[in-house]
């Protein structure tokens, strides 16, 4: 069974820095938006 346990891992870690990179993206858009008015 530790092959479930690693593919669950992955799947996480991959799940989190893709919201982490989405995060990131909004925020830089948000701080650009601000810059433009």
């Amino acid at each position: 069974m530790w092959y479930f346990a690693w593919v669950l891992g992955t799947l996480m870690a991959c799940f989190f820095a893709i919201i982490t990179a989405m995060a990131l993206e909004n925020s830089e858009a948000k701080k650009a938006a601000q810059d433009g008015k």
